[in-house]
């Protein structure tokens, strides 16, 4: 008796359930092996991404302060005390120039200066676009963004430069 080829066809078809359970812990194993990897990577870019962020907000406090000759600060959030959930810019003249968000809970951001209070967490920029501390003096701030291992830090000189580093990779950034 023969069989036609159509039969044996349709009994090829398809993966057994070991196969599956095989392919499946596979799967598993190689998501535990790269899960380390991806979750430092997406730190990464959460702190790169929120210093890009904060040094725009910076150029442009420095930017609106020197155009419309008025004293421009950015520190935390309406009800914040600290600058890890996002910053706002503000003046005397127009309480909210603008708001940035961060909307990742691991990102850690401080404040630290030359000039002011310890924990102080926002600084203000004269009208000629110098920064200064709350009490009047003129300070280099640095602001240090943190997320699991990954960090960066956004410093702003007296005079208003900003740069954009990484500690222990760049020199000069400690």
């Amino acid at each position: 008796m023969r069989t036609t080829g159509h039969a044996s066809r349709n009994a090829k078809r398809g993966a057994t359930l070991p196969e599956l359970l095989i392919s499946l812990a596979i799967s598993a194993i190689l998501a535990i092996a790269a899960w380390p990897v991806l979750r430092n990577l997406t730190a990464e870019q959460t702190v790169a991404h929120a210093a890009d962020r904060l040094a725009a907000s910076l150029a442009l406090a420095r930017t609106i302060a020197a155009s419309r000759r008025v004293e421009v600060r950015i520190g935390p959030l309406a009800g914040a005390h600290t600058l890890d959930g996002g910053w706002q810019l503000d003046s005397d003249v127009e309480p909210s120039l603008a708001v940035v968000r961060a909307s990742d809970p691991c990102l850690r951001i401080t404040l630290r200066s030359t000039a002011g209070p310890a924990g102080a967490q926002s600084l203000r920029l004269t009208p000629v676009g110098y920064s200064r501390s709350e009490q009047g003096g003129f300070l280099a701030a640095t602001f240090q963004l943190r997320c699991h291992r990954a960090q960066r830090q956004v410093r702003l000189g007296a005079q208003g430069r900003i740069r954009i580093c990484r500690p222990g990779t760049d020199v000069d950034c400690d």
